[in-house]
């Protein structure tokens, strides 16, 4: 199938991103938006080397699975580059080489992979005029196009516009985002997995804000919808509206990850049903939060462990909504305030209500109202 047929199709990811929540001199004289002396040595034997657009496309056409493309230089595309073919691996000659889009991109995302088993590596994705930004993975097996076991490994990325993301990941079961460096003005979301992405893991990243983020709801690491996903040690720093957002997860883990300077929650749990079930919050640091270190809510049998939320002013530690129950949280520090609003929610269906278990130092209140922010709601309580 023609390049061209991929790229018309993968407009359907497009329509999903832009509904996926409530919510120019010589190529060669461009340098990337950021230092790449700290780049990783790029990898040898590569069956194809490109200098440009011209041979990185023709280089796609031709690969064959397991084959490496190889860039040396960084240089503009004027449109989106799709791979399509399967265990194919982008990678560096030289470090520092990778792709941008420059003023006038006429596409919508500056890589689609749209193949199972696809490895961009050790680039620099230059993503800040493509309207919905850098990279898409994406699956639809009613048109024909799987990409699992994606992996974004160990690159430096500029984000989307204020409407994109970092990099959105749709359908990618076992998606492996690892040991990469994201930079946003303010976009809609960062790294962003969804719709089935069983087994995928998002870790060692640094993900940074320098603007606010424009989705309310969405966060410098934004996953839901499966099961077993891993989100660890990752560092995600500046005025994203979450540090964290999640929902519709079940048996997954994140742990070890530092958050600082959210808008509004370090950890959130975004409106459901359906709801986050058996998940680990284990060894977490939010600090600088406008709101609560953790918000939960739609939230049954999670446990939270060793989480320091003690950094996020006079506001609460955690928040616990109406709908959570059976849910385990262990204190740090004699500094917490908990507001446990839980009790009620029948987790099992058995008919009686489930409530939270929250344990060590620091005090728990009940049935406080939290208004627009966490801060009002205990402060109409009294409460300091």
């Amino acid at each position: 199938m023609g390049s061209n047929r991929w790229v018309a199709i993968v407009t359907t990811i497009a329509v999903a991103a832009a509904c996926r929540e409530p919510n120019n001199g010589p190529a060669t004289s461009r340098a990337p938006a950021f230092a790449v002396s700290g780049a990783p040595a790029c990898p040898t034997g590569a069956n194809f080397i490109v200098t440009d657009e011209a041979s990185l496309r023709a280089a796609l056409s031709a690969a064959s699975p397991g084959n490496v493309i190889a860039l040396n230089g960084f240089f503009a595309v004027t449109a989106d580059v799709a791979i399509t073919t399967p265990s194919v691996t982008l990678t560096c000659a030289t470090p520092g080489s990778g792709i941008f889009a420059p003023p006038g991109f006429s596409g919508l995302w500056l890589l689609q992979v749209l193949a199972g088993g696809v490895t961009v590596d050790r680039l620099v994705l230059e993503g800040g005029h493509a309207p919905e930004g850098p990279y898409v993975a994406g699956t639809d097996g009613t048109l024909g196009f799987f990409a699992d076991t994606a992996r974004l490994t160990n690159n430096r990325v500029t984000c989307g516009s204020p409407n994109g993301e970092c990099a959105f990941f749709v359908g990618t079961r076992e998606a492996v985002v690892v040991d990469n460096r994201f930079e946003s003005a303010g976009s809609s979301t960062g790294i962003h997995l969804q719709s089935g992405i069983d087994g995928s893991r998002v870790e060692r990243n640094t993900v940074v804000a320098s603007a606010p983020s424009t989705s309310f709801a969405l966060g410098g690491i934004r996953v839901r919808d499966g099961g077993d996903v891993v989100v660890a040690d990752n560092d995600v720093t500046g005025p994203w509206s979450n540090s964290i957002a999640t929902t519709n997860l079940v048996g997954s883990r994140f742990e070890n990850n530092r958050l600082q300077g959210a808008v509004v929650n370090g950890i959130r749990f975004n409106v459901g049903p359906p709801l986050m079930i058996r998940n680990a919050f284990h060894n977490n640091q939010v600090t600088g939060a406008g709101s609560a270190g953790i918000f939960a809510q739609w939230a049954c049998s999670n446990t939270f462990l060793g989480n320091n939320l003690e950094g996020n002013g006079r506001l609460p530690s955690a928040i616990f909504d109406a709908t959570t129950g059976a849910n385990v949280l262990v204190l740090v520090g004699a500094k917490n305030l908990v507001i446990d609003n839980g009790g009620s929610f029948d987790c099992n269906g058995d008919g009686v209500g489930d409530p939270n278990i929250i344990a060590g130092p620091g005090r728990v209140v009940h049935g406080v109202t939290v208004g627009s922010s966490a801060d009002a709601g205990a402060a109409r309580s009294g409460l300091r």
